[in-house]
C-alpha cells in the first residue's frame, strides 16, 4: 500500500494542479490511501478543511478516479506540521504544490515548499500552477 500525503492550501487552481499530477503517475488507485492535508495558520475551533474549495475539488477529482481519500487538517507552523502528519502516516510521497516567487520574497517570507522538500527524507512531488 502506497500512502500519499497531499498538501493543499487554500488555492483552487494548485489544488487541481496537484489532483491532476498524481492521477497521472503510473500507481494503482486502489493500492494509493491519500491523505488531504490543510495547515490552518491560526488556531480556530472552527476551522474545517472539507470546507475549502481547493481541498473539495482536490477530493472530488481523485475520488472520481478511484482514489482513497481521507482529509485531515492541523493548524500552526506548516512546515513542522507537513513534516510531523508524513512521519505519522508513514508517507512515501509528500505532494506540495509551489508558486513562484521572486528571491526578495523567498528570503523575507520563506518558502514552506522550500523548507519541506530541504528537511524531509521522503520523496516530494512538487507541481507548479501559475
Amino acid at each position: 500500500m502506497t500512502t500519499i500525503l497531499l498538501s493543499i492550501d487554500t488555492d483552487v487552481a494548485r489544488a487541481k494542479a496537484q489532483a491532476e499530477s498524481l492521477i497521472s503517475l503510473p500507481i494503482e488507485t486502489a493500492e494509493t490511501n491519500v491523505v488531504l492535508y490543510h495547515v490552518f495558520r491560526a488556531d480556530d475551533e472552527g476551522a474545517d478543511a472539507n470546507a475549502l474549495k481547493s481541498v473539495a475539488e482536490a477530493k472530488r477529482r481523485l475520488e472520481k478516479e478511484g482514489f482513497d481519500i481521507e482529509v485531515s487538517q492541523s493548524s500552526g507552523d506548516a512546515t513542522r506540521n507537513i513534516l510531523e502528519k508524513a512521519e505519522e502516516i508513514d508517507a512515501d510521497i509528500i505532494s506540495l504544490a509551489g508558486r513562484k516567487r521572486s528571491p526578495t520574497g523567498k528570503a523575507l517570507f520563506g518558502s514552506v515548499t522550500q523548507n519541506v522538500i530541504l528537511k524531509s527524507d521522503r520523496t516530494v512531488l512538487l507541481e507548479t500552477a501559475e
